[in-house]
């Protein structure tokens, strides 16, 4: 398997516990959100620092823009995730904060599959995206487990 493949499967992992969050209540529902914002910020930080500047290194200028966007969208989502965190889940206004959450990830993992996984591989080599995948789950797992300790 390569990192890009990789990438899109967590993806899917993602969308289906966004759905557990919704229908879950009280504290199962904290606990999948917080289980949710752990893996995401080790997604992304493993995104950001073995796919993302690999391919900035080798797109030319205008291709740039769509690396930079996927930046600027994490700092977007990682923003969302604090506001969701500090608010308490019985709070009538966690599920709306959540939606919004939900809307921005959505939106950032459809935009990543469809351009950025597809400028990606016109400039990295399928062996060298294989390659990539230990470092890529070394950084997520390492990322995962510094939130895990935060959140609790």
């Amino acid at each position: 398997m390569d990192v890009l493949t990789h990438i899109k499967e967590e993806h899917d992992e993602f969308r289906e516990l966004m759905k557990e969050i919704e229908s879950a209540k009280g504290k199962k529902k904290k606990d999948l959100f917080r289980d949710l914002y752990a893996k995401l910020h080790g997604h992304h930080e493993a995104e950001e620092k073995v796919v993302f500047p690999l391919v900035l290194e080798e797109v030319k200028k205008e291709d740039k823009e769509v690396v930079r966007e996927m930046i600027e969208e994490h700092t977007l989502g990682q923003y969302q995730f604090k506001v969701v965190e500090k608010t308490e889940v019985d709070d009538e206004t966690w599920d709306a904060k959540f939606m919004v959450l939900k809307e921005v990830l959505e939106h950032h993992m459809e935009e990543e599959e469809k351009e950025f996984i597809a400028l990606a591989k016109k400039v990295i080599p399928k062996e060298k995206r294989e390659e990539l995948l230990e470092e890529f789950e070394s950084v997520l797992e390492k990322k995962k487990k510094e939130k895990e300790k935060q959140l609790k």
